[in-house]
């Protein structure tokens, strides 16, 4: 499978202005996406912003599916989805 995957706001830093195919099993679900997310740009990732142990945002990132962010790992994926990567920001 293939989803789109598009970085919001500053984490375009690490992973371009562009939206990125990433190629997938047919049966993949969000762990396997961070795991292929951490392969692709982990490099570039601060460690404030990625637990390389757990293959994992740290944080308030989130991605965002269909309006609804994702925090769950073993939320299955499907073909086509495009997934949204966001940090939290609050303010007052």
């Amino acid at each position: 499978m293939n989803v789109i995957v598009q970085a919001i706001g500053d984490l375009k830093n690490y992973f371009g202005k562009e939206p990125h195919e990433v190629r997938l099993p047919e049966d993949a679900h969000v762990r396997e996406l961070m795991i292929h997310i951490e392969q692709l740009w982990g490099a570039a990732f601060p460690p404030y912003l990625w637990d390389f142990e757990k293959h994992q945002f740290r944080g308030p990132i989130y991605l965002v599916v269909d309006n609804k962010a994702v925090q769950d790992l073993s939320t299955p994926l499907q073909d086509g989805l495009k997934i949204s990567i966001i940090r939290a920001i609050a303010g007052g």
